[in-house]
């Protein structure tokens, strides 16, 4: 009878935290998605910014047989308190005016330096400058897919591979059919990202006869300009097939930062 009353006499003397107190819940592991929109959070793009562009863009449309229309465009631009600003050379514009005169004459004729400029939109160039919004727009809804390390540039660097939901109007909802959505994103030591790659893949159907499929593919670099993420290159690719028409549109916009 001693050794059992020894016994309790030791449990009640013992501190909580030597007897009877649980182990430490173990810490979550952070979430990388959490991890990057905070990063991207903290390049606001106020810090005033002035670069070259240059845009080259080639059109395929229809048969094989028809020569594909290639044209390039370079241009200054500068984003700062007053907003943004784009300049195009006289040279430039004169020779834009040029092809739209021989059109007159030849309605097939080609105007690359018109399409060029045409397909380097505004709103492609404020996101070249502040790459920040877009990215977390595409991140909304996104889910992680794969967490690794692989070589990028010569060196071992993180790549995250997410899967992305596509904005899809209604009334466009009801005859898409399939949708994939990938992106990669490549980031720096500090979590800011180097490159990002994205692919979207649509097919569905019309009217029960009529398929169609678009593929979208991007590949993105970056740079920093200040407490901005600006994208250095864009290499576009974007294809679409239906009702026995196709259409092919290949670009690369390359962004030079000046002093």
């Amino acid at each position: 009878m001693l050794l059992p009353t020894a016994l309790l006499l030791l449990v009640l003397a013992a501190p909580p935290d030597v007897i009877g107190a649980p182990p430490p819940a173990a810490a979550a592991p952070p979430d990388p998605l959490a991890q990057l929109v905070g990063v991207l959070a903290r390049l606001p793009g106020t810090t005033p910014v002035r670069a070259r562009v240059e845009h080259k863009v080639t059109f395929q449309q229809g048969d094989d047989d028809v020569a594909p229309s290639t044209g390039t465009a370079t241009a200054t631009v500068s984003a700062g308190p007053e907003g943004l600003r784009v300049g195009w050379s006289p040279a430039l514009l004169a020779r834009a005016e040029a092809e739209e005169r021989e059109r007159l004459l030849n309605p097939e004729a080609q105007a690359p330096a018109r399409d060029a400029i045409s397909d380097l939109r505004t709103l492609a160039l404020a996101r070249s400058l502040d790459a920040v919004p877009e990215m977390l727009r595409s991140l909304h809804d996104a889910t992680l897919l794969e967490d690794k390390v692989e070589p990028f540039e010569g060196a071992p660097t993180r790549v995250l591979t997410f899967r992305m939901k596509p904005s899809i109007a209604t009334r466009d909802r009801k005859y898409v059919k399939d949708v994939e959505a990938t992106a990669r994103v490549w980031l720096g030591k500090d979590g800011v990202p180097l490159a990002t790659d994205r692919r979207v893949l649509l097919k569905g159907r019309i009217f029960l006869i009529i398929t169609f499929d678009i593929e979208q593919k991007d590949v993105l670099r970056f740079g920093r300009s200040g407490d901005r993420l600006v994208v250095l290159r864009h290499e576009s690719d974007y294809r679409s097939a239906g009702a026995g028409e196709r259409r092919d549109r290949k670009s690369s916009t390359t962004l030079s930062l000046l002093e």
